[in-house]
């Protein structure tokens, strides 16, 4: 194969690369640069002859570029550089080639990874955060307990309730650690089979009367005469619903509504859980649906939640290849509504 014919294979392989290619000469002038360089770094009227300076504003990359060009090369290395709130992974490879100095960079895009990195390293902060709380208490009241502490029956009674109540939120956050686990790395089973909304909306709510009765707040159900169904695992959709209403319960003060209700539409079954509690700040609402984020923290705790019902309920929407919606207004209220694809 002549020259000319491996310059056309090489050229199709850097436009075809998913990494970014630069080429400069011994000036830190660029020579070429492929198509997902170019889609990452856009200069108007194109990069040939421009300076690396005039391309990527770096200070870390220029640095390493400009040692290089004052060196004439040395090994290749490898940086990692936050260009424009994107980050990438860079390797500089220096050439010799017949008494010309030429720099190759290859730039690859990790902002996802770096979005992953940050994620688990938010999560175990977050878990670990969450259990040292009623850890601290349980062991705190055990101690007190143990120095005498039970001679007093009382205090006994009360302390060992206190224990209990801690004991079972971690219990409660170790559960949907588990159930959000197993959803996310696609693990737990889905039962599709025909599912009557209806019923598992009136079976559910019935199931919060007392909830409700006991903090002064009327909870109703709203249905059409038809009933109708779709197709999913009803032990998850349930799920759903629960999470949906107990959070609709906890933050709606006494005297205020809550309902849910269900309606079919161009081949979609629709429930919605309306409340009249406290309302969503709509800053927050893009992000109510990650893990451990809460828009009152303190309050949360205080109210038994665990900060993961929101994001199993999406995760669980979204294996049924569901909808999810939210409405708020702080002050008024907040209406979560999913929809699923109805059958027969």
């Amino acid at each position: 194969m002549d020259t000319m014919g491996k310059n056309v294979i090489l050229e199709a392989i850097a436009r075809e690369m998913q990494t970014g290619v630069l080429v400069l000469n011994g000036d830190g002038k660029a020579l070429y640069a492929n198509p997902f360089f170019l889609n990452s770094f856009p200069v108007e009227g194109g990069v040939e002859l421009r300076a690396v300076g005039e391309i990527v504003k770096n200070p870390v990359l220029l640095k390493t570029v400009g040692d290089f060009m004052k060196n004439l090369g040395g090994s290749s290395e490898d940086i990692e550089i936050n260009e424009g709130g994107r980050f990438f992974s860079v390797h500089l490879v220096p050439i010799k080639d017949r008494g010309d100095f030429k720099m190759l960079l290859f730039l690859q895009d990790i902002t996802e990874e770096k979005k992953v990195e940050t994620i688990k390293k938010d999560f175990v902060a977050n878990v670990s955060h969450e259990l040292r709380t009623p850890l601290a208490s349980i062991k705190g009241y055990s101690e007190t307990l143990l120095d005498g502490g039970m001679d007093d029956k009382e205090i006994l009674k009360e302390f060992l309730r206190v224990i209990d109540r801690h004991a079972t939120r971690m219990a409660r956050l170790i559960d949907d650690l588990l159930t959000l686990s197993r959803l996310e790395s696609h693990q737990m089973t889905i039962v599709s089979a025909p599912v009557d909304i209806g019923d598992l909306v009136l079976t559910t709510a019935k199931g919060f009367e007392k909830q409700a009765r006991d903090k002064g707040i009327t909870i109703s159900s709203e249905l059409p005469d038809k009933l109708f169904r779709v197709l999913g695992d009803r032990d998850r959709l349930e799920q759903v619903v629960v999470n949906l209403l107990d959070n609709a319960i906890k933050y709606t003060p006494s005297g205020g509504k809550v309902s849910v209700s269900a309606f079919i539409s161009d081949g979609w079954v629709k429930v919605d859980i309306r409340d009249t509690g406290i309302g969503i700040p709509s800053d927050d609402i893009p992000r109510i649906f990650e893990r451990f984020y809460r828009v009152d923290k303190a309050r949360s705790r205080d109210l038994g939640g665990t900060g993961l019902g929101l994001a199993i309920v999406k995760h669980i929407i979204q294996v049924h290849n569901g909808r999810l919606q939210v409405e708020s207004t702080p002050g008024k209220g907040s209406t979560f509504s999913f929809s699923i694809k109805s059958c027969p």
